[in-house]
């Protein structure tokens, strides 16, 4: 059974690497990979090259994702991946701001 279509106008839609629920892009955040390093780091523009994770902007997802071990598998990392530029990022925001 096809997933049913997006509704007019939402976007693209990823799906939340923490708590799994899919959302439109503009209401999640892409964490992404520094090359040449096994260091994640959240995209805010959106448009480093290679693999990306999409998380929602709340420190819940983060914990979910971190629990999973699902970002170093969304990023098909080979080994473990330093995710404290991440964490910080979240702790600089407040809820509700991307």
């Amino acid at each position: 059974m096809p997933p049913p279509p997006s509704p007019p106008g939402e976007g693209q839609v990823r799906t939340c690497v923490g708590c799994r629920v899919k959302a439109p892009r503009s209401a999640l955040v892409r964490v992404v990979l520094v090359p040449q390093s096994p260091r994640a780091v959240v995209d805010e523009r959106t448009d480093a090259p290679g693999r990306g994770a999409w998380l929602h902007a709340d420190r819940a997802c983060l914990d979910l994702a971190d629990r999973r071990r699902a970002i170093p598998r969304a990023l098909r990392s080979a080994g473990p991946v330093d995710t404290a530029a991440v964490t910080e990022w979240f702790s600089t925001r407040t809820p509700g701001q991307t």
